[in-house]
């Protein structure tokens, strides 16, 4: 399947533009096949998944349970090998450990011994960078994703949305150039899981990460995107990918806008009737 370009300017903090100014893939997969061996037989979880990921810009992989989009991308973090294809991450093989990337799940993962700053500055330490700059860093982190004044608290004395704003905070505070994110607020409330998008996409408008966002949740997708690769399971295949020509930035009166509504549905019907969903799961994922 043919890779889609992209086809947004906006400007990354650096002062570079993102996607029309800068050549090249942040992330590019190419045929990608993976295959599980389990006790009862091999069982093909991704087949040949071409997509990429330009610098700057965020993509979602939206699609049912079963579907691969998790197993991608962990294959991109270098967490799982695959079987056939190319992926490549800042014109590199994909790996494990690399300092470009950051990587967020949807637990927040916080050691429960560490105070929140000790948690955020974790990365630092693991990469052997500057304590005194890196303190500094996590501090302005903490101030931008709204948890100045609970530097000092530990991970059970917040609630599941400041965890992950924590956790969004140690994901950058090594500076990372891409981030990835498998499903980071699923297990959130609908009132704070809308807040937190609503401030991802202001991080990502104002740092210029580049970000590959996992989630099944159609209008998330959409909100957060610059383009979604959307996903039919069983075995895991790219159906499509979908430009998201919504202005930035973005804003909550966004979701009920005309264009939203329209590509929402959009999606839904071309999982619903190429995707084959079952009718099980037709209900979650039209109530999202």
């Amino acid at each position: 399947m043919a890779k889609a370009s992209a086809t947004t300017s906006k400007t990354k903090a650096n002062g570079s533009t993102g996607n029309g100014g800068l050549s090249g893939s942040a992330i590019s997969v190419t045929d990608c096949r993976k295959v599980f061996a389990t006790k009862g037989g091999k069982v093909e979880a991704v087949r040949t998944a071409s997509f990429d990921v330009k610098q700057g810009e965020f993509v979602a992989l939206v699609g049912p349970s079963g579907c691969g989009k998790s197993t991608l991308l962990q294959i991109v973090a270098g967490l799982l090998p695959w079987n056939a294809g190319t992926v490549e991450v800042a014109g590199r093989q994909a790996s494990a450990g690399r300092q470009d990337v950051g990587i967020m799940f949807q637990s927040s993962v916080l050691l429960p011994w560490r105070s929140v700053i000790e948690n955020v500055m974790l990365p630092t330490e693991i990469f052997g960078l500057d304590s005194k700059e890196s303190r500094q860093k996590a501090l302005d982190l903490l101030d931008l994703v709204g948890l100045t004044g609970f530097e000092e608290k530990h991970p059970w004395e917040l609630s599941g949305g400041m965890q992950q704003r924590a956790s969004l905070a140690r994901a950058l505070v090594f500076d990372p150039d891409i981030m990835l994110m498998d499903e980071p607020f699923a297990a959130l409330d609908e009132f704070t899981r809308e807040r937190l998008n609503i401030e991802l996409a202001r991080l990502h408008e104002s740092l210029g990460r580049t970000i590959l966002y996992v989630t099944h949740n159609i209008q998330e997708a959409v909100f957060l995107s610059d383009r979604v690769v959307v996903m039919k399971p069983h075995p895991g295949e790219v159906l499509d990918i979908i430009d998201i020509n919504l202005p930035r930035p973005r804003m909550t009166q966004v979701l009920d806008e005309a264009g939203t509504v329209e590509l929402v549905i959009k999606i839904r019907r071309m999982l619903y009737v190429d995707g084959m969903i079952p009718e099980e799961e037709r209900h979650g994922m039209a109530d999202e």
